[in-house]
């Protein structure tokens, strides 16, 4: 290449840069038009070498992402309700698929802004995520509720609604105008990711607010959340009632036990218990037996035993089903404990959990948890979801405005989920079947087995469920099942679509033609 090739070729790519770099800025994008908010600011600015870890929400195949992209921030308000909400709309300065995808959050955060947004990006996607009018980011605690008070017996229900609902719709509608104004077309299709928090903003948008996606993939979605996370406080409450607080390597060592038994019914004993229904054993069947604990032998107990069934059978009341028996339950339900050297032990963190209690039902930050009596649990239980439930519940089956605006969603669920119990997916999903029974054309749910929350556990992962889903979209090609990889031993599965379930049909168990999906 000659001097004056070279000299050329440096100014058209300077003239690139600057057409993009002018591109992105306030002045060249339309403000939003928001039925009901009065924008305040859309400020804009290139970013380019940005690099973080990410990852896409339900995945355990994260990494380390560079990108170039125009950051957008649509800062807003809902007049006469004191609330200040922030969107964040990435754009990729090349390579933009055409797409436009919403990412959700989790626990008590409407959005996880660049956790998620990073990765999205990195596949082509112009993406958006919300703060749902509170903080949320890499310093953000998803299980914090002090947003949610005004001051003591004063709940923001302004505040509460924008994370309920409000903000996930304006995530769509703000994302997608921003989108066609920064590239001068609309997105070709526009898709919604979440799990657990997020996987119930993906259902509340098919509920309530069907014409906004065209794909949604809502993983490990938190139905009824009004009435299962109070109740998942139960074996807490147990703890606290009787005084019993097991170690952390009692509760694995109940655990393990469980899987020993339940393991083989499924046809293979891989550590996974792919049929938990089937998985009638209880906590004071495994008493006596022995686990170990920091290199010394101990014996499950009684007074224990009392604690993990508590949160293998749930309080018993207002339909909340418990986990199943593979559920790392240490981490949530019996929250880890600290024990001194004698093996005394105290309870650990319930955030999750207590939280709500505290701040949505009492409306008190100072409430007492511990010395709560039974009858002041299933108060606060039936108090919350009375409250609650027309506003966080996400539980109407009547899908049909999602359908016939040609809508397409797939949900997953890990059966060894830690913190949320699949049988609220697969009880809604059967709910879904009932007012539709030709549901499965545009709504298909998976179990996951020996998958965790969102991620983790020993079974393997769909991490490509988004991609089945753009299929689905795009190409009319429903997912027969869902290929999930990552597992434990390189372990690769295909999920079946409910109500089939796998089974082994012999060879190698880390294989995927080793199961079948039967009825």
């Amino acid at each position: 290449m000659g001097s004056v090739s070279v000299i050329l070729f440096a100014l058209g790519v300077i003239a690139t840069q600057v057409a993009a770099a002018s591109r992105c800025s306030p002045s060249n994008l339309s403000k939003p038009d928001l039925l009901g908010a009065s924008i305040l600011d859309v400020q804009a600015e290139e970013v380019r070498n940005y690099s973080a870890f990410s990852l896409a929400p339900g995945s355990n195949d994260g990494g380390k992402y560079t990108i170039d992209f125009c950051n957008v921030t649509v800062t807003y308000t809902h007049p006469g309700w004191n609330d200040t909400i922030n969107t964040q709309v990435w754009l990729p300065l090349e390579g933009w698929n055409g797409r436009f995808q919403a990412l959700g959050g989790g626990g008590y955060s409407a959005g996880f802004g660049p956790t998620y947004l990073t990765f999205a990006v990195a596949q082509g996607f112009a993406s958006a995520s919300t703060d749902g009018g509170h903080n949320v980011g890499d310093e953000a605690v998803p299980t914090d509720l002090t947003w949610s008070l005004k001051s003591k017996n004063n709940v923001d229900w302004f505040l509460f609604e924008d994370y309920a609902s409000k903000a996930t719709n304006d995530l769509g509608v703000i994302g997608k105008q921003i989108t066609e104004s920064y590239y001068r077309q609309a997105p070709s299709y526009s898709y919604f990711s979440g799990c657990s928090g997020g996987g119930r903003q993906g259902l509340m948008m098919a509920q309530e607010y069907p014409h906004v996606f065209d794909g949604i993939l809502s993983i490990a979605p938190a139905i009824n959340l009004e009435a299962f996370i109070p109740a998942g406080y139960w074996a807490a409450h147990v703890m606290n009632k009787n005084h019993i607080y097991p170690s952390p390597c009692e509760v694995q060592g109940f655990t393990k036990a469980a899987v020993k038994a339940c393991d083989p019914l499924d046809g293979v004993e891989d550590g996974i218990i792919s049929s938990p229904s089937l998985c009638n054993v209880k906590a004071s069947d495994f008493i006596g037996q022995e686990y170990t604990c920091n290199g010394v032998q101990r014996t499950l107990s009684a007074a224990s035993a009392k604690v993990i069934q508590a949160a293998w059978s749930g309080s018993g009341k207002a339909g909340w089903p418990g986990v199943n028996k593979d559920a790392a339950i240490d981490d949530y339900y019996v929250p880890t404990t600290a024990c001194t050297a004698n093996g005394t032990c105290t309870i650990g963190d319930s955030s999750l959990f207590g939280n709500w209690i505290k701040y949505a039902v009492a409306k008190d930050p100072s409430f007492p948890l511990q010395n709560m009596t039974d009858s002041t649990f299933f108060d606060m239980l039936h108090s919350s979801i009375r409250q609650y439930d027309g506003m966080v519940g996400n539980n109407n089956p009547d899908l049909s405005k999602f359908k016939a605006n040609g809508g397409k969603m797939i949900t997953w669920h890990g059966l060894a989920d830690e913190a949320i119990p699949p049988n609220g997916t697969i009880s809604y999903y059967e709910e879904v079947l009932k007012m539709d029974p030709k549901a499965h054309d545009f709504y298909r749910f998976f179990e996951a087995p020996g998958v965790g929350h969102c991620y983790g556990g020993v079974g393997p992962i769909p991490n490509g469920a988004l991609s089945q889903l753009i299929e689905w979209v795009e190409s009319d090609h429903a997912p027969e099942t869902l290929h999930a990889t990552k597992g434990s031993n390189d372990t690769a599965r295909d999920l079946c679509p409910y109500p089939l379930r796998q089974k082994f049909a012999g060879g190698d168990s880390r294989n995927a033609t080793s199961f079948t999906c039967v009825r």
